[in-house]
This record gives structure tokens, C-alpha cells and sequence, in this order.
């Protein structure tokens, strides 16, 4: 009995894994996630 549960709860586990998975990778292409959009800005310098 108590391997059936453990197995019921790994496999839930794994869903809910997925599921977190899956809707992060959406709002990421939602967003329009890049790695350009997590570095700040550059200010360029004007040297003439």
C-alpha cells in the first residue's frame, strides 16, 4: 500500500513539474523573453 501511494505522489509531482514548466516557457514567449531583455541598458560614451 504505502509503494502505490509513493508512486500516486512521484507522478503527481512530475504533473505539477510539467504544468510549472509549461506555463513558465508560455509566459516567457508571451513576454518575449531574451537574453537581451535581462541586461540593463549601455549608455553609449561620445568621444569625438
Amino acid at each position: 500500500m504505502e509503494e502505490k501511494r509513493s508512486k500516486i505522489w512521484t507522478a503527481i509531482g512530475i504533473a505539477i513539474a510539467i504544468a510549472l514548466l509549461l506555463y513558465w516557457l508560455t509566459v516567457a514567449i508571451w513576454v518575449d523573453d531574451s537574453d537581451l531583455a535581462s541586461t540593463p541598458p549601455v549608455e553609449q560614451s561620445q568621444n569625438d
